[in-house]
């Protein structure tokens, strides 16, 4: 199990948390293989279909305990299809069951659903137990994929999701990596003006009143060290309606995700992804991202102000 800091740990799971949300089909199967190989080592067996031959209901198979895998990822910004999903797990346990029933002990179902499974799901899932007692099941979701990877060395925990920023890095923030996210930013907004609303101050009790999840509490609170050479930058920039531009694409962005009832965390995830792109980026740029939103976070309108009754 790797040794890891506080900062390193957070930094990992947000970058969990985004390689298994932007991971579908085929992509999630790849990646939930790779963990369970990193895991298991040679005890687990890849699988993947062969033309008209399939995959017989089974995506990886750990044989020492006779495990049948198979996997769901969802794409991204799809709409759940609760009965899909119901017939998916009847159709690829039959084919399990037909194909693999001299090796098969126990059925388990990976997805990548971030926000929890449809209740619909859970008693499929409970009705199967009922009904196949001779059989284990099991559901592995993005939690229980968290828990496989931190038991990993920090050598496979870099291979698989790159690097991880440490104390040390956040301490020492280069601005060109803030340059460089922010006039990509500024670069995807259309010419002429937009329309930007009243930037209001941020009370510190906003991190709890929103109910975000821990690592990005500790991530946030670790970018207000450098937030004010973001806002210092921002304000020496030869561009004087930097900070309004960059506070009307974040107002919109936050505004557009919280319609969709998207739960914080994720809301979060995916502001940071907006920062740095899709994939892994260096530890460096990770420290430049924490500090934009940090001040983001501070004076722009993201997320909801609390109330000054609200403690921590």
């Amino acid at each position: 199990m790797a040794v890891l800091s506080p900062e390193q740990r957070w930094q990992y799971k947000l970058s969990l948390n985004l390689k298994v949300r932007s991971s579908y089909g085929t992509q999630f199967q790849d990646f939930f293989s790779t963990v369970m190989e990193k895991a298991h080592g040679t005890d687990f067996v890849r699988v993947r279909p062969f033309g008209s031959l399939g995959d017989k209901g089974c995506d990886g198979y750990l044989q020492s305990k006779g495990q049948v895998f198979q996997c769901y990822g969802k794409l991204e910004d799809a709409t759940i299809n609760v009965a899909k999903i119901v017939a998916k797990l009847e159709s690829d346990y039959a084919l399990a069951c037909n194909h693999l029933e001299t090796i098969l002990r126990e059925w388990h179902f990976g997805h990548n659903l971030v926000s929890g499974l449809p209740t619909e799901v859970v008693l499929k899932i409970e009705a199967m137990r009922k009904d196949f007692p001779h059989h284990q099941f099991g559901l592995i979701g993005p939690e229980a994929l968290e828990i496989y990877v931190f038991q990993l060395s920090i050598y496979d925990l870099y291979e698989l999701l790159g690097p991880a920023a440490t104390a040390q890095d956040s301490r020492n923030l280069q601005m060109e990596d803030v340059q460089v996210l922010i006039d990509t930013l500024i670069s995807k907004i259309d010419d002429g003006p937009a329309p930007v609303e009243e930037i209001k101050p941020v009370p510190r009790e906003k991190l709890i009143f929103n109910n975000l999840p821990q690592h990005w509490i500790h991530l946030i609170s670790q970018g207000l060290q450098n937030a004010p050479y973001v806002k210092h930058y921002i304000g020496q920039n030869h561009d004087p309606e930097i900070g309004e531009k960059l506070a009307t694409i974040f107002n919109e962005r936050y505004k557009s995700l919280k319609l969709q009832k998207i739960q914080p965390g994720e809301i979060m995830d995916q502001l940071y992804e907006h920062i740095t792109g899709i994939g892994s980026v260096t530890a460096q740029r990770q420290v430049a991202a924490h500090a934009l939103l940090a001040h983001l976070f501070e004076s722009c309108d993201i997320f909801e102000d609390a109330p000054n009754k609200v403690n921590i």
